[in-house]
């Protein structure tokens, strides 16, 4: 008593603490006014007599009070909670067993590693010592390769050379696979159509997209969120349908929050250190602000066209139909301010409602305008929760205002412009008052999102545009060379920016042409859409383009044009298609994703990458060809009808063509015809061979002379020149011996793809020979090859390098499989809108001062209230109810808020029927015995006595009685009383002469239809088609906690459902957006674990290699993984954002990955080199098409002003390109260089390497035996003998009377074969 009494030694002397007015203290609690208590032992004063009654317990059984109002009526009882929820994660100690089984398995594998490494090391220092003993000389050391023994390599032929075969088999190898066989005749037939044809393969690309982009003409744009990544079948769009169809549309919110700041005048200071909120002068300020939104008027169209205006009361949610349910502290005073003045000017000796009062009497004479109790923790923000609470005076430190919106489509427009009207007016005049009382303004409407979301597309359209200029401009740098200064004129001819413009070009094209064609069969588009597939498909189309036009100039310069675009397609074609086939099939399987957003991008990706194949392999060969052409004829770039000048040795300008032939390419006329400034009459005919250009090494005295496509010259290869005496030979018809072996050998041990080392060539610079116009110059391309030859394909092959690279990738994985769980789920809210939106500050302050969850509602279909049976008592809580009803169900989940999120019981209407309707509360179910005026007929319902017309007018209520005498038996009333009472229960408002009134509390709990003679649906049959118990979610102030609400209401509902024997399923507003979180890991199965099979499958059927295709799977998981760990580390959450982003991943990781295992399987000699050719032949054009070109539109991406972009697109898309790079450049050389599957010509042991010896003898020798041997071996038909006894090579190539195909450098060898052995003649038929 002294403690709690302030001192009190006594009863009396606790009474006058009790009494005692403490308006003086901080806080103020205690009496509001001064209460004299009588003194013990004296006269009580007149009038007062002592209480003689007892006082009934709530829980007496005649008050059958509820549980949730009385925990100790009968049944009531609280279970006893049991045992806290075992940790589902294992743990030992403070490290979880999945980071201890990494951590344990890492140092094994560095154990096992070290030790063999040290056994090795020091068996081979055992072997050197027995050999330099000479105890064991001949047997060769355990530590070699395979190939270091007896000249073997490791696929089990002989080395030819020191170095090793750079080349590959020859196309068409009887040991590729079949598939490989027939692409590569497919695709060269198709490179030679595009070649002759280039403007009829052009406009029929034009005819196709412009037959997609019809499909324009249905383009929708989606941007609501609920649209965007929940499919109508989920289960959240379904209790969302049934719900509104229930109970209709939940009401639109628009809110403010006025919270103070560390400047705000205030009398308290909060737990949390800034001043508290509640006082008069900051209540003055919402009445002002409240006037402001009053005043509110909106102008928008009627669905009758005429324009009209809506106020607050036009479009609020109105439950009484007459006052807005506007939720806040206003409502203490029913919204009215001359009553709020009236009753702060009562003296302190009266009861007044103040703040303080209103706080702990909201229920009762503090009630709303509508009638609705106001409860504190929904009107105010910012108190404390836990036990140093003091009281919401001194705590509260924000206001939460709250306007619901009327959300009947009816509504719909008016609703829209008063939300716009609303915003507007928060932004300035009511923020302006906010800083003013220098306080904080934070505001939202319903459509907030959806338009800052749509703000959110221009803001960083810019970006966009920029960075999608930026990478246009690396591929026509990347495309371009730059000319020696002499001729400094010339990088206007070899810029080739319109090569990369049209590459481009493409590229928009074949998105647009997707989008289209998804446009034609209903699919609406979404930003990610717009925004994310444009990188994708420019990423694999630009590499498409540099393999093509890298494949193009490595072929033999010599051929004609439609020869060498015929062979370039045969040789990248196969790579290209493995590569493009993966990625549809990945993005078409991530369709099967439930999420709408997730399955339009994968089908519109899948059908972008599509479109963007079919004109790479067509139209952009055709372009490549045409551009080819026009640096043959030294034609202006992006204006080619303009001829370029250049330099003759005299240092004056030439503006003939370079050839006057545009089919063949045949050397050119020597006969001097050409016309330079200041020289004397027109020359026309000169050729450059005739010209001695300054910076080009002198005169043409090559065989081969401008043959050469200049164009292709930064493509080509540096090969080795004959000699100027056996090209002279060559040019009078004589070819000397060793000049055709050194031809043929250059031939024969040449590949399509590979470039043999030259020394006295710079790097970075091509060289073809003297005399030639581009002949050298310098490019980013060959920069990059040179550096992949000389520099990182070399230091890749080296032994501790590559422990170095396989101990930093095996690093990676277990770091990366240690952050991967924890990776958190979700998508901030913030993080979607732009920097400078002002939801960033709503969204602050509503996580940070909302002290109230959203609501929950449980829904229970099909409720059969007939006398008798169990369903009743499965949902009430009264006396007689099942101890495991709903009710209760809830009432004992609200005890333990931490695990059920549920932080109140449910509001039951079916509790509160049951107490209106018993006869022991006579004034609330009333019935009158008379016809009456103000009542109606003999039967109407009677209002309690303290409502109107019985309050108004004694008499008018004077015969009404209890609807009831008696409850039937079972305490139960009977389905046609059910029937009769329940919608008069509905309409029943509550008062202090009955409180039990379920008008406004449940207008929406129970479904109408006015089909029903009851107006209640179902009811007429004795079962009530739906019901709702609302009850309210703690407060949820991060991403994982609405997860978490989400799971636990469905896993209660669900338990609830199969142990009563009810159809009960939960509903919250936010359900449907979170709903996708809950199935995460199998979203995240669908895009990148079934894709990733797929891809394999792929692979298997392109490559005829399990191993090869299983390694290309081991590349892709590493990939996935260690890119899933870069997402942690640079805080990207797991959601469908990231999700889309990661099946792009995989996407452009095929890309990165397929080329080089390609050019490994159809690479010829040991596992080391054919790493090393793949890798020379593949990483300058995967490093300048994908690396490079992504790595400079990401860059921008740092500079956006929207969030999304600079965490999900940017930071991803980094990691993405540099984990791409290395696993595709760096590691994947590696491990094929050491455990890659075998070459497809393995299976002949002889293959490429002794068929070419056998045509090297057979062909020096002359010996026509020897020589169809080495056909046959070839694989080609034997070579014919003409009439005078010589090779007809030509013939060779027949079958059936028609040509065969051969490749460039089959038929470059038999021409030097029938040059050895029939002469000039024949090799000029073979050539042709």
């Amino acid at each position: 008593m002294k403690f709690m009494g302030g001192g009190a030694e006594n009863g009396q002397q606790w009474l006058e603490f009790l009494g005692e007015v403490k308006d003086k203290r901080v806080p103020p609690v205690g009496s509001p006014f001064q209460q004299n208590f009588n003194p013990t032992g004296e006269v009580p004063p007149a009038g007062i007599e002592a209480a003689t009654a007892s006082f009934v317990s709530c829980g007496d059984p005649l008050f059958l009070c509820s549980c949730a109002d009385c925990p100790v009526a009968p049944g009531c009882s609280a279970p006893h909670p049991g045992p806290p929820p075992e940790s589902k994660t294992c743990r030992v100690g403070a490290i979880t067993c999945w980071d201890l089984t990494l951590l344990l398995t890492y140092i094994a594998l560095l154990g096992g590693t070290a030790f063999v490494v040290i056994r090795n090391k020091r068996q081979r220092d055992q072997q050197l010592l027995e050999a330099k003993l000479g105890l064991d000389a001949e047997e060769p050391l355990l530590g070699m390769m395979p190939e270091q023994q007896n000249g073997a390599n490791a696929n089990g032929y002989t080395r030819v050379d020191e170095e090793g075969d750079e080349t590959e088999p020859l196309p068409g190898d009887i040991h590729y696979p079949y598939l490989e066989r027939q692409m590569q005749t497919a695709y060269t037939a198709l490179g030679e159509f595009c070649a002759r044809r280039p403007l009829h393969v052009i406009a029929g690309g034009i005819v196709l997209i412009a037959f997609c982009l019809l499909g324009l003409i249905r383009f929708k744009l989606e941007t609501n969120p609920q649209q965007l990544w929940v499919g109508p079948g989920s289960r959240a769009a379904q209790d969302k349908a049934k719900y509104e169809a229930s109970f209709g549309p939940f009401y639109r919110v628009s809110q403010l929050i006025v919270s103070t700041t560390p400047e705000t005048p205030s009398a308290y200071a909060s737990t949390t250190g800034l001043p508290a909120i509640v006082g008069d002068g900051n209540i003055q300020l919402l009445w002002e602000m409240q006037a402001k939104v009053d005043a509110i008027s909106a102008t928008y169209i009627g669905k009758d066209g005429q324009p009209k205006t809506a106020s607050l009361t036009d479009v609020c949610f109105k439950p009484f139909g007459t006052s807005c349910a506007t939720q806040s502290i206003l409502q203490y005073w029913h919204m009215n301010r001359t009553f709020y003045q009236e009753e702060q000017s009562k003296p302190s000796y009266r009861v007044k409602l103040s703040p303080d009062y209103c706080f702990g009497h909201w229920a009762t004479q503090c009630r709303s305008a509508f009638e609705a109790p106001m409860d504190p923790h929904v009107i105010l923000g910012g108190f404390s929760t836990g036990p140093d609470f003091r009281n919401y005076s001194a705590d509260a430190t924000a206001f939460v205002i709250t306007y619901p919106i009327d959300s009947n489509p009816d509504n719909l427009e008016a609703a829209l412009a008063w939300e716009t009207a609303f915003i507007q007016l928060a932004n300035t005049e009511l923020s302006s008052m906010a800083t003013g009382a220098k306080l904080k303004l934070a505001f939202q409407a319903e459509r907030s999102v959806e338009d800052e979301l749509k703000r959110e597309s221009y803001t960083d359209a810019s970006v966009v545009a920029v960075s999608y200029l930026v990478m246009l401009g690396y591929i026509a740098l990347a495309l371009a060379a730059i000319p020696p200064p002499q001729q400094f004129l010339q990088l206007f001819v070899l810029s080739r920016a319109s090569l990369g413009a049209g590459g481009v070009l493409i590229v928009a094209c074949s998105v647009a042409g997707a989008m289209g064609l998804c446009s034609m069969f209903g699919m609406w588009s979404t930003l990610i859409i717009m925004e994310v597939i444009p990188f994708l498909v420019l990423a694999v189309g630009v590499d498409n383009m540099f393999l093509l036009a890298h494949a193009l100039g490595r072929q033999d310069p010599t051929l004609p044009l439609v020869t060498r675009a015929g062979l370039a397609l045969g040789s990248a074609g196969p790579s290209i298609t493995l590569a493009a086939s993966c990625e549809v099939l990945a993005f078409g399987l991530g369709s099967l994703t439930p999420m709408p957003a997730v399955r339009n991008f994968s089908i519109c990706a899948a059908t972008a990458v599509l479109l963007d194949f079919i004109l790479q392999v067509t139209v952009f060969v055709a372009l490549l060809v045409l551009d080819t052409t026009r640096l043959h004829h030294n034609r202006l770039d992006c204006l080619p009808c303009v001829r370029v000048p250049y330099r003759d040795t005299s240092g004056n300008w030439v503006h003939d063509d370079v050839s006057e032939d545009e089919e063949s390419y045949e050397p050119l006329n020597p006969n001097p015809g050409g016309r330079s400034r200041g020289q004397g009459p027109d020359r026309r005919g000169w050729g450059l061979g005739n010209l001695n250009i300054p910076g080009f090494g002198g005169a043409r005295s090559d065989h081969q002379g401008s043959s050469q496509d200049p164009g292709e010259m930064y493509y080509a290869p540096q090969q080795q020149q004959l000699p100027t005496s056996a090209a002279a030979a060559a040019g009078d018809g004589a070819v000397p011996e060793i000049g055709v072996q050194q031809q043929q050998q250059q031939v024969l041990r040449s590949d399509l793809g590979g470039s043999r080392r030259m020394s006295g060539v710079l790097p970075g610079v091509t060289h073809q020979g003297p005399g030639l116009l581009h002949g050298d110059k310098v490019s980013l391309q060959s920069l990059l090859q040179a550096y992949m030859e000389r520099v990182h394909a070399p230091l890749l092959m080296q032994p501790l390098v590559q422990v170095l690279v396989i101990a930093v990738f095996v690093t990676g994985l277990f770091v990366a499989g240690a952050l991967i769980p924890r990776l958190s789920v979700g998508l901030d809210q913030a993080v979607a809108l732009p920097r400078d939106s002002y939801m960033q500050e709503y969204y602050s302050d509503l996580m940070k001062y909302l002290r109230v969850g959203p609501p929950l509602y449980l829904v229970v279909s099909d409720v059969n209230v007939a006398n008798g049976t169990a369903d009743v008592d499965k949902l009430c809580s009264v006396a007689g109810c099942r101890r495991d009803s709903l009710s209760v169900r809830v009432s004992d989940a609200s005890m333990t808020p931490a695990t059920s999120y549920i932080a109140s019981p449910a509001a039951s209407w079916i509790d509160d029927f049951l107490s209106w309707i018993n006869p022991s509360l006579p004034t609330c179910c009333r019935i009158s015995q008379s016809d009456s005026p103000q009542l109606g007929p003999k039967g109407s319902r009677c209002p309690p006595p303290d409502q109107p017309p019985c309050s108004t007018n004694a008499t008018a209520c004077a015969d009404c009685v209890s609807c009831l005498t008696e409850m039937p038996p079972g305490g139960r009333p009977t389905a046609e009383q059910v029937a009769r009472f329940l919608p008069w229960f509905l309409d029943a408002v509550p008062s202090e002469g009955c409180a039990k009134g379920g008008a406004g509390a449940y207008n929406n709990a129970i479904q109408k239809d006015t089909s029903d003679p009851t107006g209640i649906a179902g009811l007429s049959g004795g079962v009530i088609t739906a019901s709702a118990f609302r009850t309210y979610h703690t407060p949820l102030n991060h991403q994982h906690d609405f997860i978490a609400a989400l799971s636990a209401a469905r896993e209660f509902t669900e338990k609830a459902s199969q142990e009563l024997g009810l159809n009960v399923y939960p509903y919250s507003i936010f359900h449907i957006f979170f709903e996708q979180y809950l199935d995460t890991r199998r979203s995240a199965a669908m895009l990148v674990g079934l894709p990733m099979l797929a891809v394999f499958c792929v692979a298997w059927l392109f490559t005829g290699t399990l191993w090869g295709s299983a390694i290309l799977l081991a590349m892709l998981v590493s990939m996935m993984l260690q890119l899933a760990g870069a997402m942690y580390m640079a805080g990207i959450e797991v959601n469908a954002v990231s999700l889309v982003n990661l099946a792009m991943a995989l996407g452009i990781s095929v890309e990165f990955c397929a080329h080089v295992l390609h050019s490994f399987c159809v690479s010829h000699g040991s596992r080391i080199t054919r790493a090393k050719t793949a890798l020379v032949k593949m990483g300058a054009p995967v490093t300048s098409g994908i690396t490079l070109t992504k790595f400079a539109g990401v860059v921008v991406l740092a500079f956006a002003r929207t969030q999304i972009f600079e965490v999900y697109y940017f930071r991803l898309y980094l990691a993405l390109v540099i984990l791409g790079a290395a696993h595709g450049l760096v590691l994947l050389p590696v491990v094929l260089s050491r455990i890659g599957p075998p070459s497809w010509s393995d299976r002949g042991v002889q293959g490429s390497q002794d068929r070419s010896s056998m045509e090297l003898e057979a062909s020096s020798s002359g010996d026509r035996a020897r020589l169809d041997s080495a056909a046959a071996a070839a694989g080609v038909p034997g070579v014919p003998t003409t009439a005078d006894g010589t090779a007809g090579v030509a013939a060779a190539g027949m079958q059936d009377g028609r040509p065969e195909r051969l490749p460039s450098v089959a038929a470059s060898g038999m021409a030097a074969s029938a040059a050895a052995l029939g002469g000039p003649e024949q090799a000029a038929a073979a050539e042709e």
